[in-house]
């Protein structure tokens, strides 16, 4: 090989190895970021505020690499990089990219690749529905969608009705059967029309329910309070709907909230624990409102636990955050919503984007963390009227005592 040769050829390669330490470097930038925005999401801190963070965030996202490329790469990689003349706080925050870009693909791989279904799901089914032009409601303009709503791909009114059958280990055999829609995450913002809810509210009574849960963000904005008589007041189960409230409800009169709510025959769990019977059988329905809305129901005079493992105890949260307070108060089973599932979800690699401390770990779906089981909904609309690969969801879950194995 001649000297020119292998100088061409060792130049190629050092520029490919460049090339992939500069994605390396973009992908563990993205993680912490987006990380960062999943973070700022699950704390107490107001709506608009949380939006000027997240504004923030997402422009450090995009011109962090470009300043750096500006500044130090100014003819760009195809000749190489030369590291060591960099400067060291520019080689200290690529050194930080690039073991994220190492923990991202980790984490990757565990989640999408290793991730089995919990123990605790004994039987999992979608229907899809798509409600974009629902018979029966009037063209008008409290009906009427934002343009967003129409976008091409947006999945915002195709409602999944998911069945998922749940083994719970402490259930008692006169329970078994139990059914709970799990609704969450309405926001009447007034850009998905109210026809719509009304039908996801029908199909919820179609299913004759023994609860409904309702895990917040029910409303943005005051104006749509009126839209609840006809929506959520008519959702009827044989034991009771319960709800509690979100991040999202304290933007708007809270009190007429509460007071609409309970005028349509809703039962508030907010800050508090009640216990029915159901078919003789003792269940305690507690909530959980925090981190925006204090303070959780207080467990420590709930009925005790029985020799058999029981009463049943649900508790309704509005994020999954909320997992460590459930087992710490020995929950049989928590339910979440806030997360949207993502709201937009990139094919491969899921979702990105989740209000959360944990991230995307509890985005949707069922996980088994005993003593409690988290379903966690992706919601039925959402404030930006945008879903992408990630359809708004009303679940039914059906709860079964335990099988011996």
């Amino acid at each position: 090989m001649t000297r020119r040769a292998f100088a061409l050829r060792h130049g190629y390669f050092g520029s490919a190895m460049d090339l992939l330490l500069i994605l390396l470097a973009l992908l563990g930038h993205a993680f912490l970021w987006v990380a960062l925005v999943n973070r700022t999401h699950s704390l107490a801190i107001p709506c608009r505020m949380g939006h000027m963070v997240t504004a923030t965030f997402l422009a450090g996202l995009v011109l962090v690499p470009g300043l750096i490329a500006w500044r130090f790469f100014p003819a760009g990689v195809r000749h190489g990089v030369d590291w060591a003349g960099l400067p060291p706080a520019v080689m200290l925050y690529l050194a930080v990219c690039w073991l994220a870009a190492v923990a991202a693909v980790a984490w990757w791989t565990a989640r999408v690749v290793l991730r089995r279904p919990p123990a605790v799901l004994r039987f999992h089914q979608t229907r899809s529905h798509v409600l974009r032009n629902v018979p029966g409601y009037p063209a008008s303009r409290e009906h009427a969608h934002h343009f967003l709503v129409h976008l091409p791909g947006n999945e915002i009114l195709r409602l999944d009705v998911t069945e998922r059958a749940i083994d719970v280990p402490r259930l008692r055999p006169a329970l078994d059967g139990l059914t709970i829609v799990h609704v969450s995450d309405l926001h009447f913002t007034g850009r998905v029309g109210k026809g719509y809810f009304e039908e996801v509210i029908r199909r919820s009574n179609e299913a004759e329910p023994d609860l409904v849960a309702i895990t917040g963000d029910l409303v943005d904005h005051s104006d749509y309070i009126d839209w609840i008589p006809d929506t959520l007041g008519r959702l009827r189960a044989r034991f009771g709907v319960y709800y509690i409230l979100g991040n999202h409800d304290v933007r708007v009169d809270m009190k007429r909230l509460r007071q609409v709510l309970a005028d349509g025959g809703l039962v508030d769990l907010g800050g508090r624990w009640v216990r029915i019977e159901i078919q003789g059988e003792p269940v305690v329905l507690a909530g959980n409102e925090l981190p925006w809305l204090a303070p959780a129901a207080d467990m420590s005079r709930c009925p005790p636990r029985g020799a058999d493992g029981g009463p049943l105890r649900i508790v309704l949260s509005h994020s999954p955050d909320q997992l460590g307070w459930a087992q710490g108060h020995d929950a049989d089973l928590l339910l979440a919503g806030h997360t949207h599932g993502g709201q937009i979800r990139v094919p491969l690699i899921g979702p990105i984007f989740s209000p959360s401390s944990l991230g995307v770990k509890y985005a949707s779906g069922l996980f088994y963390a005993p003593p409690t089981i988290l379903h966690v909904t992706r919601g039925v609309s959402g404030e930006l009227p945008v879903r992408l690969n990630c359809p708004p969801e009303m679940a039914l879950l059906v709860l079964h005592a335990a099988r011996r194995r």
